[in-house]
């Protein structure tokens, strides 16, 4: 049976197949190179840190992160778009394109693959990180910093970064043993503070404490069992704070290091309080 389409719905379609076609900055779908079979490649394999370590990059999922990506002016190797994108990735593909970074196009089932998240935005960033080195960070008269010891989990140390962002930390390190900081999951958890501050990977911490302690750093370790409660830590004109994982705790030989342990009570019930949540705590009382 043949089907009538009326002028309505004509209409609709020419005005439909047009913006399929045009260019605007806040077009449906923007008209631009496909992605090849070898950058596509090269985003599967920024899931794994084998694949993150032998090209250099790691991913970025979502507008709002590759928006704060775009503002912090670290370098992107390319910006990857659905065909069936979000109105707001497109609108950050137009900002990516403004800056002459390259953005590539692909079908929705091949994006499938190379995405993290259950329900993509569509878009993502092959971006590249700025490494920095805890040894050549330099520091105010007035400074915070913090450290994570063994810190396993993506997601608690993406929200910390994230927390340590909102409190203006002057940096964070992240010691061996603590998960990858451009995991994926990881990046997801900053919300782009990773993008506003120092983040540091694979810092050999005693070595780390030890030369903060010289320069007048005042060292707190945030513990179960901590000798005093966080609302006593008075703001010293340079802090540290030193945070371990839920299940283990700080390692002993780093806890020796630390000037004074303090703890959050429990009030209610509970076998611990999540890392993240600690952080902001310890950060609100120091910056308090």
């Amino acid at each position: 049976m043949p089907v009538i389409i009326g002028r309505e719905q004509t209409d609709v379609y020419r005005q439909f197949s047009h913006s399929f076609l045009t260019f605007s900055r806040r077009s449906v779908i923007f008209k631009r190179m496909k992605a090849s079979k070898r950058q596509l490649g090269v985003a599967r394999a920024l899931g794994s840190r084998k694949g993150r370590e032998e090209s250099g990059l790691f991913a970025v999922e979502g507008a709002r992160l590759c928006e704060e990506l775009l503002d912090s002016g670290a370098p992107v190797e390319f910006l990857l778009v659905s065909e069936y994108a979000e109105p707001a990735a497109r609108s950050v593909a137009a900002d990516f394109e403004e800056r002459k970074i390259p953005v590539l196009e692909t079908a929705a089932f091949e994006f499938d693959k190379v995405s993290d998240t259950v329900n993509s935005q569509g878009v993502l960033a092959a971006a590249r990180w700025k490494e920095r080195r805890w040894s050549e960070l330099e520091f105010g008269a007035r400074a915070v910093i913090l450290a994570l010891d063994g810190v396993s989990d993506p997601g608690n140390v993406g929200t910390v970064i994230r927390t340590a962002a909102w409190f203006r930390v002057d940096a964070v390190l992240l010691g061996r043993g603590c998960a990858d900081l451009l995991n994926p999951k990881t990046v997801r958890a900053t919300m782009g503070g990773m993008f506003h501050l120092p983040v540091c990977r694979d810092v050999p911490l005693a070595e780390a404490l030890a030369r903060l302690k010289a320069e007048e750093f005042a060292l707190g370790a945030g513990t179960m069992e901590g000798s005093a409660e966080w609302r006593g830590w008075a703001r010293p004109s340079r802090a540290a704070l030193l945070l371990g994982s839920e299940a283990h705790g700080i390692t002993p030989a780093l806890l020796a290091l630390a000037d004074a342990r303090y703890t959050i009570p429990c009030r209610g019930a509970g076998e611990s309080l999540n890392v993240a949540v600690s952080a902001g705590i310890f950060l609100a009382a120091v910056n308090g």
